[in-house]
């Protein structure tokens, strides 16, 4: 019934324009809801930069029936959206009440406000050269939040940062795609992680930190994911309340590792923000490395990352197997590399990760490995 609501609704503000006003009707418009979208983005490495050009968003209260909420015409970087960083895309746009379940992400095809550049494009890591991206036409997240009648909400859709950029070699070259899934929260919901990574008295700039979900079974599962600031302050934004995220950091380095380190358990059960305690990391190793194999290579449509998690303390006698580096693969026409470097000395697990066309994606399990300082390993997982 809701959804046939928010349709009459509509249609009746259709007929109301083409028919205009005559003899002596009088006709009441329906009321309207005001409904910002917030956008940010997990952190991903390997990139300074990820740029991408937003033409428009829709909405629909079923995945079927879709509503223009407005023009974007927007170019972000997502390095600069993640870390506590989402922007206003759209703001107050005035809509049909009633609860969206969908948006509908429409690419742009230039870049704003100059089309002198691409509309998408990355800078890997270091490189001083920038490199084209493709893009999907649309990207679909999905979510749920109410618009009250003569009322307001706001939205925030977060990008995962799982399989956000793929980079894939051909015989024709190379190129990198991007392919990001996402999901949308009502703000007014959702929970904030803030912390630092210090070890003693030094901020750990640029360390990579996860907040992660662990199910009946112990399987942990990456909810948001950021990198710290100069001054190695983290703000994890878009949790939904009603979980309890444990947060983990490996801060790995060329010459330094620091030992892998878990707060105590956050319960989020209000709209809060919430306190990261007792995350603290021991002193600097020198580091070793592992260069993950999956077979076959991901096809046009699959993302494929690797993970390593590792037995944590988090706080008392409490424990958890948590996630402590996350990595898109590289495809290449036979396999897939996921490079982990700069990893403390330590224990490791091995997982792997495949989504097709961004459905949910099906894990691979590997051996508990030994890193040790200096060292590579080379493991292999494998998909049917």
């Amino acid at each position: 019934m809701r959804s046939y609501s928010f349709l009459a609704s509509l249609l009746a503000v259709g007929l109301a324009v083409a028919c205009g006003g005559g003899g002596g009707t009088s006709y009441s418009a329906p009321s309207t809801g005001s409904l910002t979208l917030r956008f940010g983005s997990d952190s991903f490495p390997g990139y300074d930069q990820a740029v991408v050009s937003l033409e428009k968003v829709e909405g629909s209260p079923d995945g079927t029936n879709w509503v223009a909420l407005g023009n974007v015409q927007k170019t972000c970087d997502l390095m600069l959206l993640q870390n506590g960083n989402s922007a206003v895309i759209l703001p107050a746009a005035k809509v049909t009440p009633g609860t969206y379940k969908q948006f509908r992400i429409t690419w742009a095809t230039q870049t704003y406000p100059s089309s002198a550049y691409y509309p998408a494009y990355v800078y890997p890591t270091g490189s001083a050269n920038g490199q084209p991206m493709t893009m999907p036409t649309t990207t679909i997240v999905s979510g749920a939040i109410t618009v009250p009648a003569n009322g307001s909400a706001t939205a925030q859709i977060m990008l995962s940062g799982e399989q956000a950029v793929q980079y894939r070699a051909s015989t024709g070259g190379t190129s990198y795609t991007f392919q990001a899934s996402g999901s949308f929260y009502d703000l007014s919901a959702s929970a904030l992680i803030t912390g630092q990574l210090v070890y003693g008295t030094t901020p750990l700039a640029g360390a990579e930190v996860f907040a992660e979900t662990v199910d009946g079974t112990g399987l942990a599962t990456l909810q948001r994911r950021a990198f710290t600031s100069s001054t190695g302050n983290f703000l994890l934004e878009g949790l939904p309340t009603g979980s309890i995220y444990f947060v983990a950091a490996l801060p790995t380095g060329a010459f330094n590792a620091y030992p892998a380190a878990a707060a105590l358990p956050v319960n989020a059960t209000t709209a809060a923000t919430y306190t990261a305690k007792n995350l603290s990391f021991g002193a600097p190793l020198a580091p070793g490395s592992i260069a993950l194999t999956i077979t076959p290579g991901s096809g046009g449509t699959q993302g494929t990352w690797g993970e390593l998690r590792q037995n944590l303390s988090t706080g008392g006698t409490g424990s958890q197997m948590l996630i402590v580096q996350s990595q898109t693969a590289a495809t290449s026409l036979s396999q897939d590399l996921v490079a982990f470097a700069g990893l403390a000395p330590g224990l490791y697990g091995i997982t792997a990760q495949r989504s097709t066309a961004g459905a949910a994606p099906v894990q691979k399990t590997g051996t508990i490995v030994q890193v040790s300082s200096g060292g590579l390993l080379t493991p292999a997982l494998s998909y049917p």
